[in-house]
């Protein structure tokens, strides 16, 4: 996972909206060198949007580049430059408004980066963040924090740059709350799409569905559909061990056996109930845990299903 920061001019509602990074070739057939850094974007990537000032949204690449003409409603500066390269990409959060001159107390100022010698953004579209430099920008945001207890390195200290997993890490975390912003919407509660009970963000967990080990990259990414709000309070765990599944029309069944009492009883207490969570764009998700908990695949062979 890389981090790229884009500064956009009168493109920008129109990019954002449409989930696109285009850039026009110019007239000799050849890219400058901070739009030719399209072309090095990759799906899963966090890209950065900065606007007239702000920075104002983050997202995600969901594809690698591609030939692709003008995007509707992207403003025309230049004739016969309608050919070009775009990247698509998904909104984590927008409406966001970090102010470049804070920006310029987290970034470095001057080449390669996206601020000049005096700290403010330069004319230049895309240019590459270190992992050091994304990763301040999300905890700035509120969309990475530190370390917690049960990470490997180390409790109440932010992650070591120069871990060799660090890239992997930062992209569960900004992908978790990619998959809570998608859910929640912006709310302070939701519903868990088990038991249906309206409940505090604090005790809903953004689970996948089909377990994230066996998902692809495109079905990670696939975030209103993956994944679903469960309850801390007992639906999150019996789903995610299995002990209870969805069937194909929606409804919620026993799964793995348990001879412990508390267990079958709370199975018994939600068998029969309608899933709330239970779309038609979710079907091959529940599918796919339903296949899992009839073969009687151990749920410690794919491992977790929520990327915490």
């Amino acid at each position: 996972m890389a981090f790229w920061w884009a500064s956009q001019g009168s493109n920008y509602p129109a990019a954002i909206t449409q989930g696109s990074l285009w850039t026009c070739v110019n007239v000799n057939g050849r890219l400058p060198q901070d739009r030719a850094l399209l072309q090095q974007i990759r799906p899963g990537d966090i890209v950065f949007h900065h606007y007239r000032e702000y920075l104002r949204a983050v997202s995600t690449a969901s594809s690698r580049y591609r030939e692709a003409q003008r995007p509707p409603d992207y403003p025309t500066e230049h004739e016969n430059l309608d050919d070009g390269w775009q990247v698509d990409v998904e909104p984590i959060v927008t409406d966001l408004q970090l102010h470049f001159s804070r920006v310029a107390e987290l970034l470095p100022h001057g080449p390669p980066g996206p601020l000049n010698k005096n700290g403010v953004p330069q004319q230049k579209y895309l240019s590459a963040l270190t992992t050091e430099q994304g990763s301040a920008l999300l905890r700035e945001l509120g969309l990475l924090d530190s370390v917690d207890a049960d990470d490997d390195h180390g409790v109440g200290t932010e992650w070591p740059i120069a871990a060799t997993d660090v890239a992997g890490w930062a992209a569960r975390r900004v992908e978790q709350t990619a998959l809570r912003l998608s859910l929640f919407g912006g709310r302070t509660d939701g519903e868990c799409g088990i038991c249906g009970r309206t409940l505090p963000s604090s005790l809903l967990v953004a689970g996948h569905i089909k377990p994230r080990a066996l998902c692809t990259d495109a079905e990670r990414l696939d975030f209103p559909s993956v994944a679903m709000l469960t309850c801390t309070l007992g639906c999150d765990a019996l789903f995610e061990n299995r002990y209870i599944t969805v069937d194909s029309s929606g409804t919620i069944v026993p799964g793995r056996a348990s001879e412990h009492p508390a267990v079958a009883a709370s199975v018994s207490a939600l068998a029969g109930l309608r899933c709330l969570a239970y779309t038609e764009a979710r079907e091959v998700y529940f599918n796919a845990h339903r296949d899992l908990t009839v073969a009687g695949v151990g749920v410690d062979t794919v491992g977790a299903s929520v990327a915490r």
